[in-house]
Parts: C-alpha cells; structure tokens; sequence
C-alpha cells in the first residue's frame, strides 16, 4: 500500500471517529436538556402557583413575546397555558397545553393540568382521556 493511500484512510477513520464523538456528544446534551426540562416543569407549576394576580399579565406578556421568538418552545406553552388556567381563561389554556404536547408529547404533567381544566369545565369525558394519557405516560417511563 502506498503512502498516500495509508494517509488517506488515517484521514477517514479519523475524521469518522470524529463524527462519532460528537454525535455521541449531541445525544447526552439533548438527553441532559430533557431531564433538566422536566425536574423544572415541577418547580414551574409550583412557582406559576404563587404568582400574584396582578403580576399574571406580566408574565403573559413576556411570554407570548418569548413564543414570538420561538414558537416551538413546548415550555414556554405550558407556562402559559398554567397561567391561564389561573386567570381562569380556560378555552386560551387547554389551547396552549395542546400546542405544547404536540411539540412535545412527553410532557405527562401537562395532561395533569389538562384534567384540572376539563373538569372545571365539566367535561368529564375529556378529563377522564386525559388522566388516562397521564398515567399510560407515566407507566411507560
């Protein structure tokens, strides 16, 4: 085998080790970001919870401008959707939380709080699917 030939496979098994390394690195950063997105999600209901009324607005405010940005953001869609659970403007929530699980349909507390407002709606059957979507998500983790 020649010197150049022998160069020139050094020069694909490295750059294919390369390749390997940072799709390797790419899997634990999203994996990293998943689990970080849901140990906050528990800690965002929590917070949203102990937000004034009157600071309520802000907040929806700032978010509807962040989704401007980002619509994608699955997160930023919960949130609000919890806010406007809070306000009481059910229809614009159980919006925003459907909006989110079709971003990302792992968000298995989001069917939590979707059953809150179907039953605040009297909508039995509606809260009794999602309940059951909860706990099928749950089970399967």
């Amino acid at each position: 085998m020649t010197m150049k030939r022998q160069v020139f496979f050094l020069l694909i098994g490295a750059a294919f080790i390369i390749l390997l390394i940072s799709v390797s690195f790419f899997v634990y950063l999203k994996y990293k970001q998943r689990s970080l997105s849901k140990s906050n999600f528990k800690t965002l209901d929590q917070y949203i919870q102990q937000v004034p009324q009157e600071k309520l607005d802000k907040a929806i405010t700032a978010l509807k401008e962040e989704l401007g940005k980002n619509p994608n953001f699955s997160e930023a869609h919960v949130a609000l959707g919890m806010m406007y659970h809070k306000k009481d403007l059910l229809d614009d929530a159980l919006t925003e939380l459907k909006t989110a699980l079709t971003i990302n349909p792992d968000l298995g507390n989001v069917y939590k709080e979707m059953y809150l407002i179907y039953k605040k709606k009297g909508m039995e059957e509606e809260a009794n699917q999602a309940l059951d979507s909860y706990n099928k998500l749950k089970e399967s983790k």
